[in-house]
């Protein structure tokens, strides 16, 4: 990345004003929603025929010490759905009503303890709380979260459908929320991971629908695994010096007190064929840092290239996204975008910093999942009260930002092409926006090519979108 097309900072109100916009972005609604957004600025583009889908933390029922106090993590799930069809759109939200949210919606209390949020008393068991990715795959919809199974809800509907443990193939406690489906073949393919061994286990789950993979892998140490890419033939698994402690798990303890950060033991990533009954190799990253979510990769010879947003400070990570519901924020949220490049033929893995800004939730044509790639998106401004969005140029050509307001936070870019053959730079990006000064939300739609213009569309919502984390847009068939 260069640093093009960087709009001048805006001047952001005092520190109490900017804490009270963050709570309030995160703050829960148990508002459910279902009609046709009819408060549009500009025009939707009539090549968008399919469904938004995203996924955040809406804590149903309160732990004793308020929303508040709970983890960045904490939080039954929420799927918010935006679907076009001719120009015009519609909105439905719902609950992920998932068997903790359904017990703790009849008992009337909080029963489990989250991430970072205890009950008094906890009920026995784990707290599953899908709200970190919705993805489609093979005609179904799952409700993700890296402690549980997927779970499935009804594409049109949102209402529940049932927990998926991969046909009973699954060989570890949980899937990540973070699957990649392979932009050619429609594979997906998603790791797990745990505080016991084996640390990590690799699952594939082809077009149709059926699991063809589920292995358990063998790793270093057990890490809080978020993210993992893929190329055409391999699973490339980041293996970041965030140390889980079995220990306070099995007592009952909290997520957030059993995860430190040990940069002595090293970074790491997995490198194993995509096929079952592959070895896995464990290459060392030439830094200690955490990243939490990966852009693309793809092969180049003998070397596999790979982009991520890197934490080189992840200390101030683990302690910002403990605080944030509070509105404490220091500069642990800020990321830098990175390119890795592992070569196999030597089992050596070196890093370049693309650019100087924060940048996260880093997205990209998910038609190239895989293989090389260009263009990608990504959330720039986390860390302060106004942010925008980013888009890159692999070639070094110039990044551009699509600056957003005061007040305005973006959640994570999804691009969409305008139809089934178009370049990877003909097609539309889409952004749900909170608006904390006005404590409203929209809908952005971005033209991919003419990223820091005014928006195609700005579709204004009639209900509170509270800030969250992914989502992925379905074509309609």
């Amino acid at each position: 990345m260069s640093t093009d097309s960087i709009s001048p900072s805006p001047t952001l109100p005092d520190a109490e004003t900017r804490s009270r916009w963050l709570r309030a972005a995160w703050h829960p609604t148990d508002q459910e929603t279902d009609y046709e957004v009819t408060e549009i600025e500009g025009a939707l583009p009539r090549e968008l025929c399919g469904t938004l889908y995203r996924n955040g933390p809406n804590q149903h029922v309160a732990p004793e010490a308020g929303v508040d106090a709970m983890h960045l993590f904490d939080g039954d799930g929420m799927v918010h759905a935006f679907r076009f069809e001719e120009g015009r759109a519609w909105a439905r939200n719902r609950y992920v009503r998932n068997e903790c949210f359904l017990r703790e919606e009849a008992e009337g209390r909080y029963l489990w303890n989250g991430v970072g949020a205890a009950a008094h008393p906890p009920a026995g068991g784990m707290r599953q709380q899908h709200n970190t990715n919705i993805v489609p795959h093979a005609g179904r919809l799952f409700a993700m979260v890296e402690n549980a199974p997927p779970f499935a809800i009804d594409p049109a509907t949102l209402e529940p459908q049932g927990a998926w443990p991969l046909d009973g193939r699954m060989v570890g406690f949980a899937t990540s929320a973070h699957p990649k489906t392979d932009g050619r073949s429609g594979e997906m393919v998603v790791h797990g991971y745990q505080p016991l061994p084996p640390f990590v286990q690799l699952y594939s789950v082809d077009a149709s629908g059926a699991v063809t993979l589920a292995e358990a892998i063998e790793a270093p140490y057990p890490s809080m695994m978020h993210d993992l890419a893929i190329t055409e033939r391999y699973a490339i698994l980041p293996l970041c010096p965030i140390v889980m402690d079995p220990g306070i798990l099995a007592q009952g303890g909290l997520f957030a007190d059993a995860i430190r950060w040990e940069p002595e033991r090293g970074m790491f990533f997995g490198v194993r064929e995509r096929r079952p009954g592959a070895e896995t190799r464990w290459i060392a990253a030439p830094h200690a840092a955490f990243l939490f979510h990966v852009g693309n990769a793809y092969e180049d010879g003998d070397k596999l290239v790979v982009d991520a947003c890197t934490y080189l400070d992840p200390q101030g990570l683990l302690e910002d996204i403990r605080t944030i519901r509070s509105g404490k924020v220091g500069r642990g949220l800020r990321a830098v975008p990175h390119l890795y490049e592992i070569d196999l033929s030597r089992d050596t893995c070196a890093a370049r910093q693309l650019d100087d800004r924060g940048a996260e939730f880093p997205r990209h044509d998910d038609r190239l999942t895989g293989y090389r790639n260009r263009y990608g998106y990504a959330v720039t401004g986390l860390e302060g009260a106004a942010s925008g969005l980013l888009r890159f140029d692999r070639t070094g050509a110039g990044s551009v930002t699509h600056a957003l307001g005061v007040g305005q936070m973006a959640g994570e870019p999804v691009f969409v092409p305008r139809h089934a053959e178009a370049d990877e730079l003909d097609g539309f990006v889409l952004s749900v926006v909170y608006d904390a000064p006005e404590d409203r939300s929209e809908l952005l739609v971005l033209d991919a090519a003419n990223f820091d213009r005014e928006p195609l569309a700005r579709l204004r919502l009639r209900h509170r979108v509270p800030m969250g984390f992914h989502g992925n847009y379905a074509a309609a068939e």
